[in-house]
């Protein structure tokens, strides 16, 4: 089976950003968003290329970049994204430019409403067969969404780059 980009993936893949300071950051902030299939080789290297399908088992390496087109640095960036349906995150895969706090969003505790936050290792509490909860770890494919919350300020005309990648189910 092959799953075509522009059906299943693009419309699903928007990068947010959520600014704790002035609410004008989102004027002066330049995004963009792309994608890239990761190609593994017979010896293990890997390489990222342009493709307009994947398959079942393959890795997607998506590029999220926030220039701050300001003349002013801008504090409490959040910069998050979906996982979208189809695809598990593949732990180790994410990265940051600038010193940031990575985070996933799932449903982490059944005792709370809605879908909660948790820096890696994940865990997650969960209603045992006697009815008292217990803590496991987290699984990659119950992940829902990513986000790099920015421990320093992105300067006046410097670009933020985050990166993850997925596994195409």
């Amino acid at each position: 089976m092959t799953y075509s980009f522009l059906k299943k993936l693009s419309p699903l893949v928007l990068g947010v950003v959520v600014c704790t300071g002035a609410p004008a950051f989102a004027d002066g902030l330049g995004s963009t968003f792309s994608f890239l299939v990761v190609d593994t080789d017979a010896e293990g290297k890997e390489a990222l290329v342009e493709r307009a399908s994947v398959k079942p088992g393959e890795v997607i390496h998506y590029v999220l970049s926030h220039e701050n087109t300001t003349q002013d640095d801008m504090q409490g960036l959040i910069i998050a994204a979906p996982v979208p349906e189809g695809v598990t995150l593949t732990s180790g895969g994410q990265s940051s430019s600038v010193p940031s706090v990575f985070e996933v969003q799932a449903e982490l505790d059944p005792e709370l409403e809605g879908l909660e936050w948790s820096t890696l290792p994940a865990m997650r509490k969960v209603v045992s067969s006697d009815g008292t909860l217990r803590e496991e770890a987290l699984p990659e494919d119950e992940i829902s969404a990513v986000r790099w919350t920015l421990s320093e300020a992105l300067v006046a005309g410097e670009t933020a780059q985050n990166t993850y990648r997925v596994r195409v189910n």
